[in-house]
């Protein structure tokens, strides 16, 4: 199944399903109708045994990146969308799998690590209360195209001409 966002393509092969989650078009059925309230990534993917959330952040001028403050509010943006959507598919009754968490952020290496660690302090999937019963998450990551493909060679991410950044 092949989904694109902005002039990045991906083929999640093997797949179940394959949907845009943060979908515009009211009239699609994967149209969720909450985003006056609550973020969303961008696709959701479910595999035989787990589902894969995927957010794509490709800043028109990397800059924007570049200071404390923009790096904070990027980590917030990335974890709420991760809540929201983790909610959201909660309440249809949609996570009977473990989830994983992966953003593609085209950003420098050194850049999308400091993300990558950032990202994790903000969502518990190493370290988890004793009383929790099953991770929300069982990992989540930041990587920019070329990180991406070398760790997910089953899912990569390739580019297209034309779309919005």
């Amino acid at each position: 199944m092949i989904l694109r966002e902005g002039t990045l393509q991906f083929d999640f092969a093997g797949a179940i399903e394959a949907f845009k989650f943060d979908e515009q078009a009211r009239e699609l059925k994967t149209y969720h109708g909450l985003s006056h309230c609550m973020k969303a990534v961008d696709f959701v993917v479910e595999y035989s045994d787990h589902y894969l959330f995927v957010e794509i952040k490709q800043p028109r001028t990397p800059e924007r990146y570049g200071s404390d403050r923009d790096k904070f509010d990027l980590i917030q943006d990335l974890t709420k969308k991760f809540r929201d959507t983790f909610l959201y598919r909660w309440a249809e009754d949609k996570l009977d799998k473990p989830v994983y968490y992966h953003c593609l952020v085209e950003l420098d290496n050194a850049q999308t690590s400091y993300l990558m660690k950032q990202l994790k302090n903000q969502l518990p999937t190493e370290k988890q209360p004793q009383r929790w019963r099953r991770p929300l998450a069982r990992s989540c990551s930041v990587a920019n195209q070329a990180t991406w493909n070398a760790t997910f060679p089953n899912i990569q991410a390739s580019r297209v001409a034309g779309g919005a950044a």
